[in-house]
């Protein structure tokens, strides 16, 4: 099984996400609570972590990992109240990677072409394995970005 794609594409979400992980770890409390964007930094971060997971889901009934929001507050659909802690979201976060990472491990460079249906379905186009291996990383630096305005906003350097 020839991987050598893969392992291309797989460079650039580990990249996103080990940003995304220091981002927690520097953000300020007072920044991580605060709303920037339409949305609070820790909001943002919780639907980065969450889209990785959706992105992995292949049949109707895959379930996400266990969240420390509701669905809505994590796909962007309402406003959390509930602040989540860095802890809580450092810990949700390393779950839903080793999820990922398991799924990406079981990709060739074969599957790459090949539709995910359930994600497809759900977004309403048709996406390739290889599309969503992208969409790991790029939808997860656009939200860093968001993240680290609100860094900057403060006059501390961002991750990114």
């Amino acid at each position: 099984m020839s991987r050598a794609i893969v392992a291309e594409l797989e460079g650039p979400y580990q990249r996103a996400f080990a940003l995304l992980a220091q981002f927690i770890d520097v953000c300020p409390e007072n920044v991580w609570a605060e709303t920037n964007g339409g949305w609070p930094v820790w909001q943002q971060v919780a639907h980065a972590v969450a889209v990785l997971n959706f992105f992995i889901l292949e049949k109707d009934d895959d379930a996400f990992v266990p969240a420390p929001a509701e669905l809505g507050v994590l796909m962007l659909r309402e406003q959390g109240q509930q602040l989540v802690s860095k802890e809580a979201m450092k810990a949700y976060g390393q779950e839903v990677k080793a999820a990922v990472d398991a799924r990406v491990a079981r990709l060739a460079d074969a599957d790459l072409t090949s539709i995910q249906e359930r994600v497809s379905k759900k977004i309403g186009r048709e996406l390739s394995y290889g599309a969503v291996m992208v969409m790991l990383a790029s939808h997860t630096m656009y939200h860093l970005g968001s993240c680290d305005a609100a860094l900057r906003d403060h006059g501390l350097p961002g991750v990114f």
